[in-house]
């Protein structure tokens, strides 16, 4: 297997560092439900790019391009754990058992958290032609990367504050590594360090090639379910919660309903608050997870539809100004939504998993340590 080494610059990185914030992080699932409506990201991208096409209709009508001429992954040697590359990151960090096959198309969905700048929720939306089948699979934001002494030392080196800082490493502050070590000087396969470095821990880390990937901030969210007339979902628990230095206040029923943007950005968010008895208690993040895999399935059910492709108009006008991507120009675009039409008349199975882990104190910081056999 040919082992690729990732190059980087030794020019010192002046930028500081940002303050982690004690306070709850902002989990919002509005990424994922982008990855529902892929029809909406790939014609963002347009607006994103300032690129023109005459009409939606257009994009349909392009040719499949020669499968012979994509490009590939820079190792094509297979080994008997499906690993494709090793970028030597981690020190041989495994997760246990594969979740994709090499066939599947794998979009890497980043939502920013508003307050701290992590990536507090990263999702892989997987669509396999083979299976029938689209598989959203959600990272915790705590997972521990094991890091390698390479890392390290350009760490140590060019961002001794980030070094020296506790919790740098969880997944979600990977993209911060990333830049500041320079990863691959910013030429690598999505020409951003932030974005590159956290897509090859994930191929390095759980066997998944990143094909392609967006960046939504957290702006769209509720203008988007509002667009779609919002959500059915039942709501597991009372969710009430206040905190106005977030100025965030939580109030949802138990049971079956309706719920619009702000009312679907409570659902997504709640972690703890007062139960039905007035009672407070603490949720797992793993709660939290299932609760915006289950978002994420019932929107993509009542709305992933091609009827709602009439709303790409005002989809594109919304979600243009939220999102970054690499789903750009008229080629790729007409591959995801052929892939999307596709995914809709042969009635594809929607699947959620979260990552396998088990909760770990190292250094006095809270991790989750991913299960590894």
């Amino acid at each position: 297997m040919k082992q690729r080494e990732f190059k980087l610059q030794n020019k010192t990185n002046s930028r500081q560092m940002k303050k982690t914030k004690t306070r709850p992080v902002l989990l919002y699932s509005i990424i994922a439900v982008i990855a529902g409506v892929l029809s909406g990201i790939l014609i963002s991208s347009f607006i994103w790019k300032n690129e023109k096409v005459s009409s939606f209709k257009d994009i349909f009508n392009v040719e499949k391009r020669d499968s012979s001429s994509e490009e590939k992954p820079a190792s094509s040697e297979k080994r008997e754990n499906g690993i494709q590359a090793e970028y030597k990151i981690t020190n041989g960090q495994r997760y246990y058992t594969r979740l994709v096959e090499d066939e599947d198309k794998n979009i890497l969905l980043i939502g920013e958290d508003a307050t701290s700048g992590n990536y507090d929720t990263i999702i892989i939306a997987s669509v396999s032609d083979k299976n029938k089948s689209i598989r959203l699979i959600n990272f915790p934001r705590d997972i521990y990367i094991d890091y390698s002494e390479h890392v390290l030392s350009l760490l140590k080196k060019k961002s001794p504050k980030l070094y020296g800082a506790k919790g740098f490493q969880k997944i979600n502050a990977a993209h911060t590594v990333g830049s500041r070590i320079e990863y691959e000087d910013n030429m690598g396969r999505f020409g951003d360090s932030n974005i590159d470095f956290l897509a090859d821990i994930i191929e390095e880390v759980f066997m998944i090639r990143v094909d392609d990937y967006a960046y939504v901030n957290t702006k769209g969210f509720r203008s988007i379910v509002d667009l779609f007339g919002g959500v059915e979902i039942n709501v597991p628990v009372r969710m009430k919660y206040d905190d106005p230095t977030q100025d965030l206040y939580i109030d949802l029923q138990p049971g079956l309903q309706t719920l619009n943007g702000e009312q679907s950005e409570w659902f997504v968010r709640f972690r703890q608050g007062y139960d039905k008895n007035g009672e407070f208690k603490n949720y797992s993040d793993e709660f939290r997870k299932e609760n915006q895999n289950e978002f994420l399935k019932a929107f993509f059910k009542q709305h992933i539809n091609l009827k709602n492709l009439g709303k790409v108009d005002e989809l594109s006008k919304l979600i243009g100004e939220n999102i970054r991507t690499s789903i750009i120009g008229v080629q790729k675009i007409s591959e995801y939504i052929n892939l999307l039409r596709k995914s809709l008349n042969k009635n594809y199975t929607q699947q959620s998993e979260i990552i396998e882990c088990a909760d770990s104190i190292i250094d006095g910081v809270y991790f989750n340590k991913i299960r590894s056999e």
